[in-house]
């Protein structure tokens, strides 16, 4: 039997995220794991083991302890780039392509950043969002940090942040999309909002990024946000230090793990639009897509205008008709339950509004290119489907 070998987890002050994946690799591959640094976070001077995996945030003195031990090593984050180390990144340019994606199908046409903190995961998260905006020939506002690495690390002056972050928020053009750098900043925006007497979604749209349920759950209106896979990250960093161990040379390049889709909750679960007919038609579409019998007769009947008036009010607000509008939500609310859940086929397509899992089936492969299983088949492999677009003729 192969022998065991024994792994510091030197992850202090990171997402529980990074301990799945690390830990589920662990399990399949016999590992030992050194956890004491996850509880004390204290550094374990004349530890000696095969490998260490690390998350080292501001720690100076865990930094020269890895490099100091010699050992192979794999850092997952590029939050500390200024070290010399194999590491494992996640897609952060894609996620705020995703993210601008997402609120650009909205038809939201005011952004703002709000970021963590000014380091390069931050730059390269705005990055992807900031470019997909202006390839619609659109700009970013930008929102004061949560944090700051200047001044005491142990400390922050909350109410002067609080004070300046609704100040912009009260400032800036509405309807507003706010993309934060995770769920937590994220958390902190719609707290804020309430504190500016802003409603969210319907003045102030926030999209996060981590996907973490303790999270996205709990805050008063549920937060969409992009899954960022940090499990797969944690697993990715595993197999890379395991290589490693082995004798192999470390990559010359970082190895990046994208993210594996967005999910939408009622932060962000509006189109932005100044047509108060059409933003009742929508409403109607989002209140009622389960209803197989849904179409646009229907949606006309919630509003206080005819058909054809609505139904080109429709065209020249979103650019798609009333009924591509509804497929649009069957399909993002089925890849959401693909992602999300472990649901069969048959149920999405009952509750996502689709006569038949056929029809279902039949519509996915049109405009995702893939069925719903092979979708999240490939979504549980860590590999990134594209994004399903609006529906379009």
């Amino acid at each position: 039997m192969r022998a065991k070998h024994s792994v510091l987890l030197a992850l202090t002050d990171t997402h529980h995220g990074f301990f799945k994946g690390a830990a589920r690799y662990a399990k399949e591959h016999q590992w030992h794991v050194v956890a004491d640094m996850i509880y004390t976070a204290k550094i374990p001077v004349g530890w000696r083991g095969n490998g260490i995996l690390s998350f080292i945030g501001d720690r100076d003195d865990l930094a020269n302890f890895i490099l100091a031990s010699g050992l192979p090593a794999v850092e997952i984050s590029m939050v500390r780039n200024d070290i010399n180390l194999p590491r494992v990144e996640g897609d952060s340019e894609l996620i705020g392509r995703l993210a601008a994606e997402h609120f650009l199908e909205r038809s939201f046409r005011h952004f703002a950043w709000a970021p963590f903190l000014d380091d390069v995961v931050n730059a390269e998260r705005y990055r992807g969002f900031a470019n997909r905006l202006e390839r619609e020939k659109l700009t970013c506002h930008l929102l004061p940090p949560a944090d700051t690495r200047q001044g005491n690390p142990t400390e922050s002056d909350w109410t002067a942040r609080r004070k300046q972050l609704t100040r912009e928020l009260k400032r800036l053009p509405k309807p507003l999309a706010v993309f934060c750098y995770n769920d937590c900043v994220a958390a902190d925006i719609i707290d804020a909002c309430d504190e500016a007497g802003l409603l969210v979604p319907e003045a102030v749209a926030v999209m996060g990024v981590d996907n973490d349920p303790i999270l996205c759950e709990c805050v008063r209106v549920p937060l969409s946000s992009v899954c960022h896979d940090l499990e797969g990250m944690a697993y990715q960093a595993a197999a890379l230090l395991d290589r490693l161990m082995s004798g192999r040379k470390p990559p010359t390049h970082v190895v990046r793990v994208p993210p594996t889709g967005l999910v939408t909750r009622r932060s962000t679960d509006i189109i932005a639009i100044d047509n108060l007919q059409v933003a009742r038609a929508l409403r109607y579409i989002q209140d009622n897509y389960a209803n197989h019998l849904l179409g646009v007769d229907l949606v006309v009947g919630a509003t206080d205008i005819s058909r054809r008036p609505l139904e080109i009010a429709f065209r020249q607000e979103l650019k798609r008709t009333i009924n591509e509008e509804i497929v649009r939500v069957r399909m993002e609310k089925a890849r959401d339950l693909l992602s999300t859940t472990n649901m069969q086929v048959i149920e999405i397509a009952a509750m996502t509004g689709f006569t038949q899992p056929s029809h279902l089936f039949r519509t996915f492969r049109k405009l995702v290119g893939l069925s719903p299983k092979t979708y999240r088949k490939k979504l549980a492999a860590g590999r990134n489907p594209r994004i399903i677009k609006s529906v379009k003729k």
